[in-house]
């Protein structure tokens, strides 16, 4: 069997009233977050896709988009609090 570069983020086990368990590997999108859930590793990539920008694995709903992953957001977002931040402080100043 040939051994995927791509590995799902995380496995879960689902119990029914029997106590029977089934397992399921997820795994997260690196754009917008959300969690992927798919029954085996072999029918992995029929539910995520790798974006060609930065190299992870992303839901089906971001395939497509540009490459956006959620780090960069989360850096652009604290900066512009900072920014906020500042204009208010200069703001409240009294001459």
């Amino acid at each position: 069997m040939r051994r995927q570069r791509f590995q799902p983020g995380g496995v879960g086990e689902y119990f029914d009233e029997l106590g029977v368990g089934r397992e399921v590997y997820a795994s997260t999108c690196a754009h917008c977050q959300s969690i992927t859930e798919f029954p085996s590793r072999r029918t992995m990539m029929d539910y995520v896709e790798i974006c060609r920008g930065c190299m992870r694995l992303i839901c089906l709903q971001c395939h497509g988009k540009p490459c956006r992953p959620y780090e960069k957001f989360v850096d652009e977002q604290e900066s512009e609090f900072q920014l906020q931040q500042r204009l208010i402080r200069d703001g409240w100043r009294c001459y």
